[in-house]
C-alpha cells in the first residue's frame, strides 16, 4: 500500500494495547508486522500496555521491516502516530516542520533486554483455558447475581427486557427463561437473583421506580419449578438496599444505608413470614455467615464487630476488636471455620526505585473472633506493576520506574478442600494479579497472573459439582485444567503469616 504522510489513527493515553494495535492492523494491513504469528504474539505481549509502551514495541517491529513509527505531537494527552518507510524519514520531517500545532517526534526503539540464558525444558506449556463455552451474546456474571453456581442475567431484546437463570454446575452451563412461562407484566430488568440451588431461586424484583431511588420499592419472591409465589409478609414492599445481600436458612439479611437525618445503616432480617430491623449503626455494615445459625456484623471503617445468632433471643453480641479497618475490602472477609475468619487491609512502602513514590501493599489476616487472637501475612505481589514517568516537566531527563502496587478490588470465593481463591480486578495497564489460590492449612499460595493468561482478565469461581474452576469472561466461561495440573505448572509459594 502507499502510505501518506498524514495520520490515520488518533488515540486517546488511555487506550489498551489490544485496542491500540487492532488500529493499527485496521489501518495498515499490508505490513507484515501486522499478519499472522508477529501480529499475535505482539497481542500477547502488549493488550492490557498503555500506547507509549505499545509505541516502543512496535518501533522496534517495524525497524525489522524498514518502517519508522512516528507521532504528531499536540501537547495534548492524546496520539496521531503514523507509519513511514525508513527511506522517507527526512521527507516526512520537513512535510511536518513548522506545522503548528504539531510537532513531529520519531518514536525510539525499545532498550534490548539482557538476554537470559535458557533452560531446556521438554515440558509443553499449559493450556488454561483448554475447554470453552461461547455464550450468545454479552454476558455479564458478577458478585451481584451469581449465587453458588447459577447467574441471573438479564438481556434487552427490542423494548423488553428477558431475564435468564444459567446453572453452572453441569457443563456445559443450561439455562432458563425466567419470564417464558409468567403470564403477569413483569420485566426482566426487574428481576435480581439472590439465592439458588438445586430446587429452588429467590429473587427481589422491583416494583416501583421513584422520582429518586428512595422511592423504589421492591418485593421477594421464591421459584421451584415454573412455580412463582411471593416470599415475605403479605403485602409488604421494601426499600432499595446495599449490595450483596445474605441468605442463610431461607432468611434474607439485607443492608439500608441512610443518610437523613443522620448517617445510619439498618440490618433487616425477612423471612416468609416477618420482616424487621435487627441491628443499627452509625456506620457501614458488612454481614458475614459464619458457621450454623451465626452471623458476624462487621464495621467497614473501624474495628467493631457483634454476633447475631439465629435463634431467639436473638441478641448481637460485642465480639473481639478486628486488628484493621478494611473499608472496601471488608466485603473480602471470610469465614476459615470454628471462630477464625480472613480479613485484609492495606499498607504502605517506599518504592524501591525512587524514595518520593509510594506502594500500597495488601496484608492477610487470621483472626479469631472470640479471643482476639491474629496473625498476618504480607501479599507481596498481589497487585499491579505500573509504569510511571517520574518527570514533573518534559525538559527533565526521563525516569520511569516500576510501582507494585494494589490498586483495585479484591473478592474471596471458596475453592476445593483447604483452598480458597482470590480473585483481582483492575483496570491498571501492564501486567497484574488475576488471582491466587490460597490453602488455609498449609499457607501455600498458587500465583496466577496476566502473564499466564494473556488478553482477558477473567473472574475465576470454583464449581463443587464439577470439582473445577471456571473463567468467566463476558463472551464465554471457560474451565480451567485440573488443579494438579496448575500446580504442576506454576509451582506454589508459601506465604509466613507472624
Amino acid at each position: 500500500m502507499q502510505l501518506g504522510f498524514d495520520p490515520l489513527i488518533h488515540l486517546d493515553w488511555k487506550t489498551p494495547g489490544a485496542e491500540c494495535l487492532g488500529l493499527f492492523q485496521h489501518y495498515y494491513p499490508d505490513i507484515a508486522v501486522f499478519t499472522g504469528a508477529p501480529f499475535e504474539a505482539l497481542l500477547d505481549e502488549l493488550s492490557n500496555e498503555m500506547p507509549e509502551v505499545c509505541f516502543q514495541a512496535l518501533a522496534t517491529a517495524l525497524a525489522r521491516h524498514g518502517y519508522d513509527l512516528w507521532n504528531l505531537d499536540a501537547g495534548a494527552d492524546d496520539y496521531r502516530p503514523v507509519i513511514v518507510p525508513t527511506e522517507q524519514r527526512e521527507a516526512f520531517a520537513r512535510h511536518w516542520q513548522d506545522r503548528a500545532p504539531f510537532t513531529p517526534t520519531r518514536i525510539e526503539q525499545a532498550r534490548a533486554a539482557t538476554p537470559r540464558k535458557s533452560t531446556p525444558t521438554k515440558r509443553k506449556p499449559l493450556n488454561w483455558l483448554p475447554e470453552v463455552h461461547d455464550y450468545p451474546g454479552p454476558t455479564y456474571v458478577h458478585e451481584y447475581n451469581y449465587r453458588n453456581g447459577w447467574a441471573g442475567i438479564t438481556e434487552q431484546d427490542d423494548e423488553q427486557w428477558l431475564c435468564f437463570l444459567i446453572d453452572y454446575n453441569p457443563w456445559p452451563p443450561t439455562e432458563q427463561d425466567m419470564l417464558e412461562h409468567r403470564t403477569d407484566p413483569v420485566d426482566g430488568a426487574d428481576l435480581q437473583l439472590i439465592d439458588a440451588d438445586d430446587r429452588h431461586s429467590l429473587w427481589r424484583r422491583q416494583v416501583e421506580r421513584g422520582a429518586y431511588s428512595a422511592d423504589d420499592r421492591y418485593i421477594y419472591e421464591r421459584r421451584e419449578g415454573e412455580d412463582v409465589q411471593p416470599f415475605g409478609p403479605a403485602q409488604t414492599q421494601w426499600p432499595a438496599f446495599e449490595e450483596p445481600c445474605v441468605v442463610v436458612d431461607g432468611q434474607v439479611f439485607e443492608r439500608q444505608r441512610l443518610y437523613e437525618p443522620e448517617h445510619l445503616t439498618r440490618i433487616w432480617r425477612i423471612t416468609a413470614d416477618s420482616s424487621q430491623v435487627i441491628f443499627e449503626h452509625s456506620d457501614e455494615l458488612s454481614i458475614l455467615p459464619i458457621g450454623p445459625r451465626r452471623l458476624l456484623f462487621m464495621q467497614d471503617h473501624g474495628t467493631q464487630c457483634w454476633i447475631w445468632h439465629l435463634d431467639a433471643p436473638h441478641e448481637a453480641v460485642a465480639a473481639k476488636p478486628m486488628p484493621a479497618g478494611g473499608g472496601k475490602l471488608r466485603a473480602a472477609t471470610a469465614y476459615l471455620g470454628g471462630d477464625e475468619i480472613l480479613l485484609f487491609s492495606e499498607s504502605t512502602r517506599q518504592n524501591v526505585e525512587h524514595s518520593g513514590y509510594q506502594e500500597t501493599v495488601l496484608l492477610a489476616w487470621r483472626f479469631n473472633f472470640m479471643t482476639g487472637a491474629r496473625t498476618q501475612a504480607l501479599l507481596d505481589g498481589f497487585g499491579s506493576e505500573l509504569r510511571q514517568d517520574t518527570r514533573l516537566l518534559v525538559t527533565q531527563p526521563k525516569q520511569v520506574i516500576t510501582l507494585r502496587t494494589f490498586h483495585g478490588r479484591l473478592h474471596v470465593g471458596r475453592g476445593h478442600g483447604d483452598w480458597w481463591v482470590w480473585n483481582y480486578q483492575t483496570h491498571t495497564f501492564g501486567s497484574h494479579t488475576l488471582a491466587w489460590f490460597w490453602n488455609q492449612a498449609t499457607h501455600e499460595v498458587l500465583k496466577l497472573s496476566t502473564r499466564d493468561i494473556r488478553r482477558i482478565k477473567p473472574h475465576i469461581r470454583y464449581l463443587p459439582t464439577q470439582d473445577r474452576y471456571l473463567a468467566f469472561e463476558t463472551a464465554f466461561v471457560a474451565r480451567l485444567p485440573v488443579f494438579a495440573q496448575m500446580v504442576e505448572a506454576k509451582g506454589v509459594d508459601v506465604l509466613a503469616f507472624e
